[in-house]
């Protein structure tokens, strides 16, 4: 190899570093300015339980702090698998840290920033499949959006998107909102045996501790 060409290596690498660096530095601070929610549920010290077919997820745990007013548990399939808080009949994959294609989720996003979130835009824009509405589940309250996703696949439709907002949870001092949401299709793809009875269900063996 020439100088001209080692020269030319040294350079791609050095802006592939820099890039690197410049895009983990940005969302540092996105995170410590409260303009990023980064959600990573930690494991339980709970056995799961499993008895007609169904297991019990138990959330008493946020990034190893116990100190939490609404911990809670809910049921869903046997066969499914789970990974931190992403439910799904299919091998879960994680493309990056933002992007996994599961149909079912559950999220805890900072109240105070939660108008400026991604889910706040998709419930602000998207077209309606029925009304929204209000109701509870285990005694909280909980706004039901029944949206058509049409997201960024070039205009098609990619299907039934439901999503449930429910109330504030307090960690540490902080009210965080615990969201529940449904996709038909997770980034524009069926995934087999994903079904919105298994979500409605799921939400109906919502349970509260407190």
């Amino acid at each position: 190899m020439g100088k001209n060409s080692r020269k030319i290596v040294a350079v791609i690498l050095f802006v592939v570093v820099a890039v690197a660096v410049s895009y983990f530095v940005f969302v540092k601070k996105q995170v410590e300015n409260g303009q990023l929610s980064v959600f990573i549920p930690q494991p339980t010290n709970n056995k799961e339980e499993e008895s007609n077919g169904l297991k019990t997820f138990t959330f008493d745990n946020f990034h190893g702090s116990a100190d939490i007013s609404d911990k809670f548990k809910f049921q869903y399939p046997a066969g499914w698998f789970n990974e931190s808080q992403y439910f799904s009949p299919a091998k879960i994959q994680f493309y990056n840290q933002f992007t996994v294609k599961a149909p079912i989720f559950f999220d805890l996003v900072l109240a105070e920033i939660f108008h400026l979130t991604e889910l706040q835009y998709q419930i602000d824009n998207s077209k309606r499949r029925s009304p929204d509405s209000t109701g509870q589940i285990d005694g909280r309250e909980f706004k039901r959006y029944d949206l058509i996703d049409y997201g960024s696949y070039g205009g098609d439709s990619a299907g039934q998107v439901k999503i449930f907002v429910g109330p504030k949870v307090k960690i540490d001092g902080a009210d965080y909102v615990l969201i529940f949401h449904w996709e038909e299709k997770p980034l524009a793809e069926y995934v087999p045996g994903n079904s919105v009875d298994v979500f409605d269900n799921m939400l109906l063996t919502l349970k509260f501790f407190n």
